[in-house]
């Protein structure tokens, strides 16, 4: 707890409808790199086969995906989704990019920008929803609306709860991690957790790494929620699943350092960046290396984390600590 265009479609959309089917990615084009966290790729990607065909939604789905966060870029694929949207009204894609891409607007501009933009950002993923009703990523980040939204503006766990129930019939199995998803972010973690652990999927399926994710993210929030040492163990039972993943040894990290393990915690986050040294585990690490009095290791460790984080609460956290730590 799981988790979202300067390229005008105009006549180019009616001239790419004439081409061979071909042009028109599929989500297996972008399976590898999208399992692997390759964002930069799967934006070169997408705007490769943007170029090739204006009317390829999934290559713009994705595109707006990776590039949502960034400020400059937002922009301009909101055009080409906005524009997607006008020509192909009936593409679940086109209207769930936009709904990313209106979802970054808002969290972007604050309490003022999140009711500007809450409306549009539902209207265009329950549209998305609407238009294909069996994809998992598009109810899932419906579902995150209902969740994260607050209730002014639509927010409401009931809602995400009948989305998570109406998807189970459609699909069993990813229908009941979405409900786990839903109890998780009610704080009912006994609960999720009981259904997470008795779903079984296909060993190296995407359903399996979904899965794995959903129980991941259910450690994150037992942690948030002041259940460290029941987090622990479920890290430390997804470790074992799969030991080279670096997720569950940060998890198990971040559990530990709740419970004031502070060498056992920079043990496992050391570990963790060891298997993905992308990771943004340094900000915990640097809280690990302060409370044990490790200046210079704390100094390196937020140091690096600002390097690809230096916006946000937690990198407004890390400014001060550092702050802090070359004055004393």
């Amino acid at each position: 707890m799981r988790l979202l265009p300067l390229l005008t479609f105009g006549l180019a959309l009616l001239s790419a409808n004439a081409t061979s089917a071909s042009a028109q990615s599929t989500d297996a084009d972008f399976a590898a790199l999208s399992k692997a966290g390759k964002r930069g790729e799967i934006e070169t990607m997408a705007r490769d086969r943007l170029r090739k065909s204006a009317s390829d939604d999934v290559a713009l789905w994705y595109l707006a995906r990776v590039t949502a966060g960034d400020e400059k870029k937002r922009e301009e694929v909101m055009k080409r989704a906005e524009d997607c949207v006008a020509a192909r009204p009936k593409s679940s894609r086109c209207h769930s990019a936009l709904g990313n891409l209106y979802g970054a607007m808002a969290m972007a501009g604050g309490m003022t920008g999140g009711l500007k933009y809450a409306g549009k950002v539902k209207d265009a993923m329950q549209a998305a929803v609407d238009n294909e009703p069996k994809n998992f990523d598009l109810r899932r980040d419906l579902i995150q609306y209902y969740l994260q939204a607050p209730g002014i503006v639509g927010g409401s766990v009931r809602k995400a709860t009948e989305n998570a129930e109406m998807f189970e019939k459609i699909d069993a199995l990813r229908g009941a991690i979405l409900r786990a998803e839903v109890l998780a972010y009610d704080k009912k973690f006994e609960r999720a957790e009981g259904i997470l652990l008795g779903l079984k999927a296909d060993a190296g399926s995407e359903t399996d790494d979904t899965l794995f994710s959903a129980k991941a993210s259910l450690g994150f929030a037992m942690i948030n929620g002041d259940h460290a040492a029941r987090a622990q163990k479920l890290f430390e039972r997804l470790s074992a699943e799969r030991p080279s993943n670096a997720t569950a040894q940060f998890g198990i990290g971040r559990a530990l350092l709740e419970q004031k393990n502070v060498d056992g915690a920079i043990a496992a986050i050391e570990k963790a960046l060891q298997l993905d040294p992308k990771l943004a585990a340094h900000y915990r690490l640097g809280i690990a290396y302060q409370a044990k009095g490790n200046k210079p290791k704390a100094i390196a460790a937020f140091e690096h984390f600002l390097t690809y984080q230096s916006a946000g609460r937690i990198a407004d956290d890390t400014r001060k600590r550092l702050e802090e730590l070359k004055r004393g």
